[in-house]
């Protein structure tokens, strides 16, 4: 939702910028900015509606001096998408960009409006710049203005922020949204995501909520909101591990195809140093902690399906396990027994309802775990323990190798908790996977797919079926789908389909059904039969079965290697992955920054 970019240094400011904003267009694209100081150490602002490119060729011939400079782009919230609504906003000589949610937006625009300012655009963010203008003119104290003006905002922003009068001071805050500094030689950066100076620098200091920072080129003081300028100290910082190289397209056409082809390297250092050691995931410290009596999983979208897989594996641990929309468990009584787990997924670490429902756990005495994709992230600092999956930087919008790492992980979390009954099956298949998942997307040519592709292109409706394991990809399916072909798509598991969906069932109707559970296979085969027999058009995705009869229960199928269940799973995926790729790609969509969407969902 929303990216912010922010500098300051002794380089050209511009182009670092624009850098930056293209490395985090998925976060937002419907329109973007910068602010920056001229040759004639004047405030200058661009603004552009539509994506980082329009904004690229506005200042294309500006020049900009060394020192503070910021950027934005905009998923809209408050307000349509025109130019006035477009970041960053000015009021006097305070220019600022915002991600969040101002909650008393209207009140606040009231008390403006008594102080004889009215606000120019439809967004919340807009009555920010006039706060902290009405603030500054009562001392020209800059980074005081800003805590001030803030002790009467409710919602969340993460902001940054210049002053025509201090042009080598950036401030940046933090209080929900993520927001994060990188720490370089001589100069220093601000951004909701690490892709964005990752280029420059690998020394980051992610910002706690409820903290402030003053940022010049050659120093860094941060602090509490609540606390005064004087008691700001210089912040602590850690070295990520993330090559530069993932996040750069290299010869792919889009980000996403190249992340499902990451796919087994992301499993790969996931796995990486956990299965080798005894017992099983040391972060656990399972002996410590116990066996938790139940297991409650909270996500959103594609980590809410990896959740499902966990409660799978965990209830093949013998582990009693559910799975909640972290949106609606949020906001529920929690009756959970003593000792439980609440276990929150998200890839970016910064899911707003994930955090929500997690901090909601803690307050009730329950211990939290997070598994995420960032380090630093909030979730790793909210949660009790916190699992990482070391996946690199994810660009396209709609996850991918993100998802493979994610259960990559949960395998091994029931492995762990499973010890007292081991499963040297999964623990096998879990080993050969990522090298199984390679050779298996090599196989994959583009010309085997193509068929497939213009089946799917051309149907009116495209359903996806699944029971068991199968259940939860054709969820994913059909959120990849839907996410990047804008073409209707849901997915059932196959015993319901009986119970109301099979109404949608005529020609020119795909049924895409994964077939990796064996234990299930001649049900969910029956439920396909029934969809062939009223004239649906079933696409199955499994490993062959019998020599006889297959006539009888799918039009076409693409084959997967006869691999237990537990390796699979990522083979179905990637090629589900890869369907609703080639299918958004023949359509002319835009396949890394879907309409719409962004990658992290930073407010509720």
């Amino acid at each position: 939702m929303c990216g912010i970019m922010g500098y300051s240094g002794l380089r050209p400011p511009l182009p670092l910028l624009v850098s930056g904003l293209e490395r985090l267009e998925y976060r937002g694209y419907d329109s973007s900015g910068v602010a920056f100081f001229d040759d004639f150490g004047a405030l200058s602002v661009v603004r552009a509606v539509g994506k980082v490119g329009m904004l690229k060729d506005l200042v294309s011939d500006r020049v900009a001096q060394p020192g503070a400079a910021i950027g934005h782009i905009r998923w809209a919230t408050h307000g349509g998408v025109t130019l006035e609504n477009a970041h960053p906003h000015q009021s006097g000589p305070i220019v600022l960009v915002h991600n969040g949610i101002v909650e008393n937006d209207q009140a606040l625009r009231i008390h403006l409006r008594s102080c004889g300012i009215e606000c120019l655009s439809e967004t919340d963010s807009e009555v920010l710049s006039h706060l902290i203008r009405l603030e500054y003119e009562k001392d020209g104290v800059f980074p005081e203005a800003v805590r001030r003006a803030l002790g009467h905002v409710e919602g969340s922003y993460a902001l940054a922020i210049l002053c025509q009068n201090d042009p080598a001071d950036l401030v940046v805050v933090r209080n929900g949204p993520p927001l994060i500094l990188g720490l370089g030689a001589g100069e220093t950066f601000a951004a909701s995501d690490i892709p964005a100076f990752l280029h420059f620098t690998r020394q980051v200091h992610p910002m706690d909520n409820g903290t402030i920072a003053l940022i010049r080129h050659d120093e860094v003081r941060a602090g509490r909101l609540e606390q005064s300028l004087q008691d700001w100290t210089p912040p602590p910082s850690m070295t990520i591990s993330w090559d530069p190289v993932f996040a750069e397209k290299g010869t792919y056409r889009h980000f996403m195809e190249k992340e499902i082809f990451e796919a087994p390297r992301a499993m790969m250092d996931t796995l990486s140093d956990r299965l080798s050691v005894s017992p099983v995931l040391p972060e656990l410290d399972r002996l410590a902690l116990g066996i938790p009596p139940v297991v409650a999983f909270v996500a959103c979208g594609t980590s809410w399906h990896a959740g499902l897989f966990g409660r799978a594996f965990l209830e093949q641990a013998g582990i009693p396990a559910f799975v909640e929309i972290a949106s609606e468990f949020r906001y529920r009584k929690l009756l959970l027994p003593k000792g439980s787990w609440v276990i929150g997924i998200s890839q970016s670490g910064e899911t707003a309802d994930t955090i929500g429902a997690i901090e909601a756990s803690r307050r009730a005495g329950f211990f939290t775990v997070g598994i995420a994709n960032v380090p630093g992230s909030t979730l790793e600092r909210e949660c009790d323990l916190c699992l990482l999956t070391h996946a690199g930087p994810e660009i396209g919008v709609a996850s991918t190798k993100a998802f493979q790492a994610q259960v990559s992980l949960l395998m091994m979390l029931s492995l762990a908790l499973g010890e007292a009954s081991p499963r040297p099956d999964l623990l096998d298949a879990l080993l050969r996977a990522p090298h199984r998942l390679e050779l298996f997307l090599e196989s994959l040519s583009a010309e085997s797919l193509d068929a497939r592709v213009e089946r799917l292109r051309q149907s009116r409706l495209v359903m996806f079926a699944g029971r068991g394991l199968d259940y939860p990809l054709a969820l994913e399916g059909a959120l990849k789908f839907k996410e990047i072909t804008y073409r209707p798509a849901d997915g059932y598991p196959g015993g319901e389909l009986k119970h109301g969906p099979i109404a949608l069932i005529e020609p020119g109707v795909t049924v895409v059904a994964p077939l990796v559970d064996r234990s299930l296979r001649a049900k969910e085969i029956s439920n396909l039969r029934e969809i062939r027999a009223r004239g649906g058009y079933v696409l199955a995705i499994g490993p062959a079965i019998g020599k006889e009869g297959h006539e009888i229960w799918y039009d076409d199928r693409i084959g997967l290697p006869d691999d237990p269940p537990w390796s699979g799973v990522f083979q179905a995926a990637g090629v589900l992955q890869l369907l609703a790729y080639r299918v958004a790609s023949a359509l002319g969509n835009d396949v890394d920054q879907p309409r719409n969407l962004a990658k992290s969902v930073t407010v509720e």
